[in-house]
């Protein structure tokens, strides 16, 4: 009788990997990773709205998205859920969201934005995040600095205002067209300010032991 019952038995092996699989997913789909996942499909809606044309749509669809990376980290540490997992998605998702809107952005007449800046921005985004990934890999924190928090929220005011104007069309008033530029011009130079100063941090954990 007690062969049989072994034998029925579940292994052990396979219930304890089935329960650290389930840890491994709880652990991911906590509070600020779930955020931050959220903010990925609402970049979605905003690159669908922004191609069909339905600007007023797109700007409160962005709006929401960037209120989510503030409450991601936010709730990461009030709820002791920081990770390397999260440093990195977290900035990922934001470079998908402002750099995906700035070339969307690009391809509308009058809207300021230029393919140079662009360039400069998407080339930054994807130079910072590959010295993320790769620190971070290596055990050393990379987490964000306060340029890098400047020109965020630098930019998401830039397409804020980009998006605004397209709404309002030829009633767009005059100040907003010189705010709307000078926002852009703004994040462009924090976004190239900002990526110099992670190079030049990275660069002695680059050059490894002297």
């Amino acid at each position: 009788m007690s062969r049989v019952e072994d034998a029925t038995a579940p292994a052990p092996s396979h219930a304890n990997a089935t329960a650290a699989a389930s840890r491994k997913a709880l652990m991911f789909w906590n509070v600020p990773n779930s955020l931050t996942i959220s903010r990925l499909v609402l970049a979605i809606a905003v690159f669908v709205l922004i191609e069909l044309g339905a600007y007023g749509w797109a700007l409160a669809m962005f709006v929401i998205a960037a209120s989510t990376d503030a409450l991601d980290g936010y709730f990461a540490r009030l709820l002791k859920q920081e990770s390397p997992l999260g440093r990195q998605l977290d900035p990922l998702i934001d470079k998908v969201v402002v750099a995906g809107c700035y070339i969307y952005l690009a391809a509308i007449p009058g809207t300021g934005v230029r393919p140079w800046m662009v360039t400069a921005i998407v080339v930054r985004e994807l130079l910072i995040q590959g010295l993320r990934s790769h620190l971070e890999g290596q055990g050393q924190p990379f987490g964000a600095k306060m340029a890098g928090k400047l020109k965020t929220v630098t930019q998401c005011a830039s397409v804020s205002a980009v998006l605004l104007t397209l709404q309002l069309g030829s009633a767009s008033p005059g100040w907003l067209i010189v705010t709307r530029d000078g926002l852009t011009w703004l994040a462009v130079g924090l976004t190239i300010y900002s990526g110099l100063a992670y190079v030049k941090l990275a660069l002695p954990s680059l050059r490894g032991p002297s």
